[in-house]
């Protein structure tokens, strides 16, 4: 029973270790996201969307960022 608690203890970790790193990739790839569509908004637009659709596209992103960065504080913060 021991080495099964033990085994069920380290699966815990590895997933808790796999959602932190996806939940930062994520983090990570949308503040480039948000970079670029600054620029690109900055630019005029990108010769394929229009600065309103960039805007739109930067606002939403902006949402999704806060809400990957309260994902990755309960990834951390679970005991």
């Amino acid at each position: 029973l021991a080495m099964l608690l033990t085994q069920i203890q380290v699966m815990s970790e590895e997933i808790k270790e796999r959602a932190r790193h996806k939940a930062f990739a994520k983090i990570s790839f949308i503040e480039l996201e948000n970079r670029t569509y600054k620029r690109d908004i900055k630019a005029g637009g990108d010769g394929r969307l229009s600065v309103d659709l960039l805007k739109t596209c930067l606002r939403s992103n902006e949402r999704e960022l806060l809400t990957w960065q309260y994902i990755a504080k309960l990834i951390e913060t679970d005991e």
